[in-house]
């Protein structure tokens, strides 16, 4: 399956497969999948949804890749997901310093994904960066089932949009 992220701040176009699809998208997006006569559009990422994802991805790495609790990162997800809720219920200082603790304190893939996703939520300026690297990070934590998790990924943007 492949698709295109066309962005729409800048007109730039590029394609990508369904395992690259998590790391291809862009803040103000929209993700179109080829079929036989043209193209099938998926829907519209937006900065919100951008982090949405990534917090996601980090959240799902936390629980199911991790060998040990890490109270940093879930911490930098509630926050994150509190965001996600109502952007003025958090700080732009809180998100940072969490982000920071967790970068800093647990050394972990998974740990890391969290503060790139607390990152994109404070920064839609370079959102699109941090959680590329959010997704990264999420399916590296899985190790040897990368790919697998690059997939499950891809599936639940694909079912966020409602398009399986």
């Amino acid at each position: 399956m492949k698709f295109r992220i066309i962005n729409l701040s800048d007109g730039y176009q590029k394609d990508c497969s369904f395992q690259n699809l998590s790391t291809s998208l862009s803040s103000n997006c929209i993700i179109l999948r080829f079929k036989e006569e043209g193209f099938e559009s998926i829907g519209l990422v937006t900065h919100q949804t951008l982090v949405f994802f990534a917090v996601e991805f980090a959240n799902y790495a936390l629980q199911n890749y991790t060998k040990k609790i890490l109270p940093e990162a879930q911490t930098c997800i509630d926050l994150t997901r509190k965001w996600l809720e109502d952007q003025s219920s958090v700080s732009e200082e809180q998100i940072r310093t969490a982000a920071a603790y967790t970068a800093n304190y647990a050394a972990a893939d998974a740990a890391y994904a969290a503060a790139d996703a607390a990152h994109a939520a404070r920064s839609a300026a370079h959102a699109t960066t941090y959680a590329d690297v959010a997704a990264d990070r999420a399916a590296r934590s899985a190790g040897k089932n990368k790919l697998i998790e690059q997939n499950r990924q891809a599936t639940f943007i694909l079912n966020f949009f409602g398009a399986e």
